[in-house]
């Protein structure tokens, strides 16, 4: 490359100054345009301002290192928190495509987290009344034991089956949620009457409403969140259908006992509507929060399980294509393989390819080129012979699924196929030019076509010194020459298809490369002119 041309480095290069000209025609734009700062820009530019001093601040202290007794509690805490993450985690080892496998996972989780409610189930029990009753805590744990063992059995049960698996996702779903409504009755009974003509005073009408009662009343939503865990929009409308109904014979039997008053219709509506329609209103109220919690929630759900059965298919995709992937690399190798085997090794060996990279990385170095490049020729003009050996992808055959690292060592390994190719491919061509002049084939768009395959410096290097290598080797379409004959035809034949420097230079330089080609031979060859 010409000195008075920029190199690309030279040409991205970052100027730490600006050039004199920008600032002046900067500056003549912020002068022709006026620039109202407004308070918006203000405050900006001062929380900007901030930010950036914060920044330079946090940058300027180094982080004192941590003493030995903060680096193990540090792990110890890192290890527990990752354990109960992967307690809580619904795609912790999953297969996704796996219904079953989803499912059992989902139903572990979910069963975790039924065990930490319960233990909030039994403080309500206890704390919904001054004088706690004993026996029907106790009843209600056992009923709590049960059910929980019943699901670890059936979640567990060998064989799992997705029959089973569903099964277990109802028990748990309808088990939080007639759970949730037993400790919300338990409280609310607990908590008096709520009838404003009753006996008890508004003090303690209010607290045993909203401290106690209330609280008891969220359980209730939260089961409705824990069953939308399990992302399934037909389970979650099935259940709301009987919360519905749950919930209002609640409202009006257990919250409200409208029932002292539906001796008739006029006495209800009277209650209701004249006397009391705060209960109306709160009635209502209740309903319609429920319904719209319910949509809400709903929604989510159904947005996940479209976005659920959308990553299936994709992944469904890309493991096809992952299948694909893999018997086309197979195949290409395969061919790199028998390429080698068949035409490459039938007239070539090891010694022979160790040859050529040799000759072709003096010529670089004789060409000035720099050491690492030289090495890099070197190397590449033996890959197709040292590197095939690496294109197995038989560990991976078997897998059904491949993992990241899997997946990244095969494209690794297509990578360096591709480039075994590549110099396969200037193997052929050196072989087809050749023989195409020796047999009086090379037209002239056959020349055309030649020059446009690999034409780079480092090509042309390694394809002069694989087409000297054939000169003085034996073909079935010529005999061998001599290093002076294959000079000779390199000069009058072959001189298009390269750089008059490279092919100069090796000419120059000839008896060198003829002194280390003799030396490699195995035995001495007879050497013949072509007829």
């Amino acid at each position: 490359m010409a000195k008075h041309k920029k190199s690309l480095e030279d040409f991205f290069e970052k100027s730490d100054h600006e050039p004199e000209d920008l600032k002046a025609y900067v500056s003549g734009i912020e002068k022709d345009i006026p620039h109202k700062e407004t308070r918006l820009d203000k405050i900006a530019l001062f929380f900007t301002n901030t930010l950036s001093r914060q920044k330079a601040s946090s940058q300027e202290k180094k982080p004192k290192e941590p003493s030995e007794f903060r680096k193990k509690w540090g792990e110890f805490f890192s290890k527990i928190s990752h354990t109960l993450f992967d307690q809580f985690n619904f795609e912790s080892g999953v297969d996704i495509l796996d219904e079953k496998s989803v499912l059992y996972r989902r139903n572990k989780v979910i069963r975790n987290i039924i065990r930490v409610t319960n233990i909030v189930f039994l403080v309500f029990t206890l704390i919904g009344s001054q004088e706690p009753n004993y026996i029907l805590t106790f009843g209600f744990w056992i009923i709590m034991f049960t059910i929980n063992l019943t699901l670890k059995r059936i979640i567990n049960e060998e064989p799992r089956t997705l029959l089973k698996q569903q099964m277990a996702m109802y028990i748990a779903s309808v088990y939080i949620l007639l759970a949730s409504l037993a400790v919300y009755i338990k409280l609310r009974v607990g908590a008096g009457s709520l009838n404003p003509d009753g006996a008890e005073t508004l003090v303690e009408t209010t607290f045993n409403l909203f401290s106690i009662t209330q609280a008891g009343y969220v359980l209730i939503y939260f089961a409705l969140v824990v069953i939308a865990l399990y992302q399934d929009a037909r389970l979650l409308r099935n259940i709301f259908k009987w919360v519905l109904v749950i919930m209002t014979i609640i409202h009006v039997s257990i919250m409200y006992p409208l029932y002292l008053y539906a001796s008739s219709l006029q006495n209800l509506y009277d209650y209701l509507i004249v006397s009391h329609p705060e209960v109306s209103i709160d009635i209502l109220l209740r309903t319609l929060l429920l319904i719209v919690f319910n949509i809400a929630l709903y929604s989510s759900v159904a947005i996940g399980q479209m976005m659920n059965d959308k990553r299936k298919l994709e992944l469904i995709k890309r493991r096809d294509m992952e299948s694909d992937f893999k018997a086309v690399v197979g195949d290409v190798f395969d061919v790199i393989s028998v390429f080698n085997s068949d035409t490459y090794l039938a007239g070539e060996n090891e010694r022979a390819a160790t040859r050529v990279a040799e000759i072709a990385s003096r010529l670089g170095n004789v060409l000035g080129l720099s050491p690492n490049v030289c090495t890099e020729i070197y190397e590449y003009s033996k890959i197709h012979v040292d590197r095939t050996g690496d294109l197995s992808i038989d560990d991976y055959e078997a897998k059904e699924v491949l993992t990241e690292a899997d997946y990244s060592d095969i494209r690794d390994k297509t990578i360096l196929g591709s480039v075994i190719i590549k110099r396969l491919q200037l193997n052929q061509k050196s072989e087809d030019i050749i023989r195409a002049h020796f047999e009086k084939n090379a037209t002239p768009e056959f020349k055309e076509r030649m020059k446009r395959v690999q034409r780079s410096q480092e090509g042309q290097i390694i394809l002069l010194a694989e087409m000297y290598e054939i000169l003085r080797q034996a073909r079935n379409y010529k005999t061998e020459l001599t290093h002076k004959r294959a000079l000779e035809l390199l000069q009058l034949e072959f001189k298009d298809y390269f750089e008059p420097y490279i092919l100069d230079r090796f000419i120059r330089y000839s008896s060198e490369f003829e002194d280390y080609y003799v030396r490699t031979q195995k035995t001495p060859q007879k050497t013949l002119e072509p007829a």
